[in-house]
């Protein structure tokens, strides 16, 4: 119903109101959403690893158009695949470490098939 009524009516919705929906994570004044959010995309740019956020993303904008068992069933495809690659270590070894960890894989070569 929520999902309806936000993409369905021409209503502004205010921060508090898209806070409580979920749709929004944080509420800020205008002046600090550029700089939060470019903070934001530097945390994930350094600290995670690009394949897996690909995917991530991938999984975000298919999840609609699938039923609850086939969001399961790809998620767990996905992290099959990404479980099977050095990031995987790397990522909690460079926490760990106190460092900035180093990605190997690339989302230009290694992007699962369709059916791995």
């Amino acid at each position: 119903a929520h999902a309806a009524e936000l993409l369905l009516t021409g209503r502004t919705f205010r921060g508090e109101e898209l806070a409580r929906l979920g749709v929004a994570s944080e509420i800020l004044p205008a002046d600090e959403v550029l700089p939060a959010a470019l903070a934001l995309a530097r945390d994930v740019a350094a600290h995670a690893a690009p394949l897996s956020v690909a995917l991530s993303k991938r999984l975000l904008w298919r999840a609609p158009g699938l039923s609850a068992e086939e969001v399961e069933r790809e998620e767990t495809r996905l992290h099959l695949h990404l479980f099977e690659r050095p990031d995987a270590v790397e990522g909690p070894l460079a926490f760990a470490q106190k460092r900035t960890p180093q990605w190997k894989a690339r989302v230009s070569t290694d992007w699962p098939d369709a059916e791995d």
